[in-house]
């Protein structure tokens, strides 16, 4: 690999992971802490839909670049597979958990039906674990290096 491509590959994960720990931990828990709820909620889905587009597009820059550098031997980094699984996270959000929970907010007086309420929760829920496992892992490859590009210098 070569330091250009080291160095946009770094810079690419810390915009992904720098927004995900930004938004996630500072900025939608201090609009719960300042903002009524309401506005808050409707920052935070905005929030998150902006960090769910960084996640997209450079969960699938830095796949397409492993697999065009390292071709076969992709596969064999741990690296690969935890890009992966956080681009595959990034689409359950965007494509399934994000639209689901819009969808029940959508209805008048979804917070007193009790049914739709336990579904948002459960999303919610859902949403919270995911995003806190997005968050470790892309953690992860921040703390670590590429040995194949620390063995080549």
């Amino acid at each position: 690999m070569q330091q250009a491509e080291y160095a946009g590959e770094r810079l690419l994960l810390t915009l992904w992971v720098g927004s995900l720990w930004a938004l996630g931990y500072v900025a939608v828990p201090a609009a719960f802490a300042t903002l009524d709820t309401p506005v808050a909620a409707e920052f935070a889905a905005l929030l998150f839909f902006v960090v769910n587009v960084i996640g997209q597009i450079s969960g699938s820059l830095l796949i397409i670049n492993k697999l065009f550098t390292e071709r076969l031997q992709a596969g064999r980094n741990w690296r690969f597979w935890i890009l992966c699984v956080m681009l595959i996270i990034t689409l359950v959000f965007s494509f399934y958990i994000n639209p689901q929970m819009a969808e029940i907010k959508a209805v008048d007086g979804w917070r007193g039906n009790a049914a739709l309420f336990e579904d948002f929760d459960s999303l919610h829920t859902l949403s919270e674990n995911l995003f806190l496992l997005l968050s470790v892992l892309g953690l992860m490859l921040v703390l670590t290096t590429d040995k194949r590009f620390s063995r080549s210098q």
